[in-house]
């Protein structure tokens, strides 16, 4: 099976490791990488976006909260990752030009993996493979859309959360699921232990729906019914959480 990654201009851990039984696995050839080299927007002008609907107050939490973290570095440009594994790299400001489309097209793939960049992936690119984009979603997308990870479920008092690796279709996670798996939420689970846990259970679901495409006889399920899209909370759903998550333990 023949493989183009869409990602951003970098790959973290979780991505690196999505990427590992792919890459060791005979059965399937990465042919080609686009990166998204597209400027994402200043932090003041997310700032501005986010606080006109209500959520600066989280945004700052998080940016001084991400300031305190320390970088593990884990973290590789993508053309460095995709230079030592062999695989032609693309990088473009302009992913939906018709040069950009006929440059993948020469890769002739069966799949494409999104794990970064791009945002709301639109055609040509969702067509362009015969098996469509793959993509991760780490949430129910029948009763969770959108971001962040793990927020509403904990907010909502959830046992659990879902995650999914679909095949992109235009809207917000509203594709096909192709790979879908329960994480459990504890009574000790705050928002980064459970987003941490999310991600380390699904690291291998991509390598799984890419072996049950391989199949002839895989019919993968269809959701009638998608959940509202969640966006980022503000700054009084916040501090509702962390009260709710106090007063649990």
């Amino acid at each position: 099976m023949r493989i183009v990654v869409l990602c951003g201009s970098g790959l973290d851990g979780f991505q690196q490791q999505v990427l590992r039984p792919i890459v060791a696995d005979p059965a399937f050839e990465i042919v080609g990488a686009l990166v998204d080299a597209r400027p994402k927007p200043s932090l003041k002008k997310r700032f501005i976006k986010n606080l006109k609907r209500g959520r600066g107050g989280y945004m700052l939490i998080m940016f001084f909260r991400s300031r305190r973290q320390k970088n593990g570095g884990s973290s590789m440009a993508s053309k460095e990752y995709f230079d030592r594994i062999g695989v032609p790299c693309l990088t473009t400001l302009e992913p939906y030009s018709e040069s950009t489309v006929k440059e993948l097209k020469i890769r002739q793939p069966d799949v494409m993996v999104m794990l970064g960049g791009f945002g709301i992936v639109k055609e040509p690119l969702l067509s362009l493979a015969p098996q469509g984009i793959l993509s991760y979603h780490h949430g129910n997308m029948r009763k969770y859309r959108g971001q962040p990870v793990g927020f509403w479920e904990l907010y909502n008092g959830e046992s659990e959360m879902g995650v999914t690796v679909q095949r992109l279709a235009s809207g917000i996670d509203k594709g096909t699921p192709i790979v879908e798996r329960v994480v459990p939420i504890n009574k000790s689970d705050d928002v980064k232990s459970l987003c941490a846990k999310a991600l380390s259970d699904s690291t291998n679901m991509m390598h799984e729906a890419l072996q049950l495409l391989k199949d002839p006889s895989f019919s993968p399920c269809v959701i009638h019914q998608f959940g509202p899209v969640y966006t980022l909370p503000n700054l009084r759903q916040y501090l509702r959480l962390q009260l709710k998550l106090l007063f649990r333990k």
